[in-house]
């Protein structure tokens, strides 16, 4: 812990400029013999050719017997020193590692609760093994949670290590198991509107149960995840003289009932049959947190996005305003008694590319119910109803096609759909992943009604279609295999819209319905959704535009390897494969878009901002090598 304190302290005192005039030229080990220079230049933060600091050559000891101390050697010493010649600097770190100690045995006494079996597993180093303190540490302190999730909160757990043989540990582990304790009273302070139900049926822990840290922590988040309050803490007191009795004591803040705010941040656009579209988000809003005191809540919001990029249409990268909303949300925050959000929300947005595929109106109203099964697992679902209004003023224009865009792919469209989302998500970050996974299957049934455009205006036609459409996704990240501190990221995505009612081509699906491959979270090189079957139609200055058509099945495969450079910046290097298909007669014929490439990332308080070039393995003649893309948050 002291090295820790030193390290920390040593690290906020390093100047912010250091004399680059003077560089390191050599990094010089004397006296290791357990570990090679090699592994021990990865250890120390002073590397050939820095600009040169003495003082963090002080951090490098600290480091350094750490890291000895962790794999066993207790009375290592490290000193540092350099010589100058001129501009070049050599260090030298001179460490006497001495012996290396081993875990011989453990024993452990006084455990009644546990067996030994049970929490000698929380110790993990092998006997025989270099004896690690940190595991050990870490192993004492789950043994001490383990008491105080059984209601044993005053538990001593006393650690005692013997040598033999000059280097064999023998560590003993004395524990005083304590009372069982149980929670008779809870109290709440600090309450004014709030009412007390709201903040008791968030208790995982209830009167008359024996004392668990873990539920009382579980509490205290569920009790912050209502968003009525500000500040929440817990106090344990004994009632009287009988310390196995305990009153459980609440202490919050709330904030306040109405508020309105302005904010800019990040949106990300959820399109997982189109490729997901992340835009900067100006948002105005205002709403009430509890009305009536019964923690349902209400908001109206107004979003104004900004995407800087190409399109279809538009393949200069430039900022665009690809959506404005309006919404209305109402939450029921239990749903049948249980920790199960009801959110009801409708809106109002116009959409433009990328965020659509063409100008559109859409209104659309939604009921849907999401609920946390345990720290991974959660699903979503819910029925919708949305409309669908291609832009009129882009009607003209459309009836100008060159001929191969007949029957427009989007006209009207109302479509009703039912959802269930069932998701694992095991990611140890939601922006900057470097370990876990996250597993998605999404499901969607829709009644469809569409009027297509055809020759340029809106068919009185209606037609009508029934499917169901599914999308299996899984992302990886792990460490790279020949250095842990790169994340090797991968993920597969499959997709397809089966027809209820057979022989229904590819425009009867409505456009925001068919999926789509492309672009910056995709495949990248390609434009955004441009790969499959595209139509071009000529505007009034005799502009060509490109439109593509989409597709009803899908299979995407991504490799991207991210490697931290300095400060806040990341290198990227990734390979994307995939294609769509309209029906199983082109899937028969199966073939695969492919690309690889470069970027650069830089990580800000809105997530990473990349910038990609990726290259087409097999550019058709009339394409390009490859494509530039700017987006916000890596690509998956």
């Amino acid at each position: 812990m002291r090295n820790l304190i030193l390290l920390i302290i040593l690290a906020f005192s390093l100047p912010l400029i250091s004399d680059t005039e003077l560089r390191v030229k050599e990094v010089v080990f004397n006296g290791n013999q357990q570990f090679t220079d090699e592994i021990l230049k990865t250890v120390v933060k002073v590397k050939k050719k820095d600009a040169f600091n003495a003082r963090a050559l002080k951090i490098d000891q600290v480091l350094l017997t750490n890291f000895y101390v962790l794999n066993g050697y207790r009375d290592v010493y490290v000193a540092s020193d350099y010589e100058k010649r001129g501009k070049d600097i050599t260090v030298a770190y001179d460490i006497r590692e001495g012996k290396r100690f081993y875990l011989k045995n453990l024993t452990i006494s006084g455990n009644e609760k546990f067996a030994y079996n049970h929490l000698r597993r929380e110790i993990k180093i092998p006997f025989g093994s270099p004896f690690n303190p940190a595991l050990v540490e870490a192993g004492l302190n789950q043994i001490e949670r383990f008491y105080q999730d059984a209601g044993k909160p005053y538990v001593l757990v006393k650690p005692r290590e013997s040598i033999e043989e000059d280097s064999l540990i023998t560590l003993d582990i004395e524990i005083e198991e304590g009372k069982t304790v149980y929670v008779r009273q809870i109290h709440y302070e600090g309450r004014t509107l709030v009412k007390a139900f709201l903040i008791r049926r968030e208790l995982a822990i209830k009167k008359g149960d024996t004392f668990s840290q873990s539920l009382i922590e579980t509490s205290q988040k569920n009790i912050y995840s209502t968003g009525l309050f500000k500040f929440v803490d817990y106090q344990v007191n004994p009632i009287g003289d009988d310390e196995t009795q305990v009153a459980l004591v609440w202490k919050v803040v709330e904030k306040k009932a109405l508020w309105v705010g302005l904010r800019f941040g990040v949106g990300y656009e959820d399109r997982t049959t189109s490729g997901n579209v992340t835009t900067f988000d100006f948002t105005a809003e205002t709403g009430h947190r509890n009305i009536a005191g019964t923690a349902r809540s209400i908001a109206l919001r107004g979003v104004q996005s900004l995407y800087f990029g190409s399109t279809q249409s538009d393949d200069s990268h430039k900022a665009r305003y690809p959506k404005t909303e309006f919404s209305f949300t109402y939450v029921e925050p239990w749903v049948l008694n249980t920790r199960t959000p009801g959110i009801i929300r409708v809106a109002y947005s116009q959409e433009s590319e990328p965020v659509a595929t063409v100008p559109i109106s859409l209104f659309s109203v939604t009921g849907d119910l999401s609920h946390q099964y345990d720290r991974y697992w959660s699903y979503a679902g819910g029925l919708s109803f949305e409309q669908v209004d291609i832009d009129t003023d882009d009607i003209d224009i459309l009836a100008q096609s060159t001929g191969t865009l007949n029957q427009f792919s989007q006209g009207n469209d109302k479509i009703i759909a039912l959802r269930f989302d069932p998701v694992k998500d095991k990611r140890d970050n939601v922006l900057i992943t470097q370990r876990g996974y996250l597993s998605e299957f999404r499901n969607k049934i829709a009644y469809t009604q569409s009027q297509p455009v055809i020759d340029g205006t809106i068919s009185d036609t209606t037609v009508t279609n029934y499917f169901y459409k599914v999308i299996l996704q899984w992302s990886r990240y792990q460490g790279f295999r020949w250095n842990n501190r790169w994340t090797l990221a991968t993920r597969l995505r499959g997709g397809a819209i089966f027809d209820f009612l057979s022989g229904k081509e590819i425009w009867e699906i409505p456009t925001k319905e068919r999926f789509f491959l492309g672009g910056a979270s995709t495949i990248r090189g390609y434009g955004e959704q441009m790969i499959g079957e595209v139509v071009a139609y000529q505007t009034d200055d005799d502009r060509i535009i490109n439109l593509p058509v989409g597709g009803r099945y899908v299979l995407l495969g991504n490799m991207e390897l991210r490697v931290p450079l300095f400060w806040l910046f990341y290198g990227t290097a990734f390979v994307d494969v995939g294609n769509i298909w309209q029906n199983t007669e082109e899937i028969k014929a199966f073939s695969l878009k492919a690309s690889s490439g470069a970027g650069l990332a830089v990580i800000t308080p809105f997530g990473p901002i990349r910038f990609d070039y990726g290259l087409k393995w097999f550019p058709e003649n009339d394409e390009s090598a490859g494509d530039f893309h700017i987006g916000i948050s890596f690509a998956f």
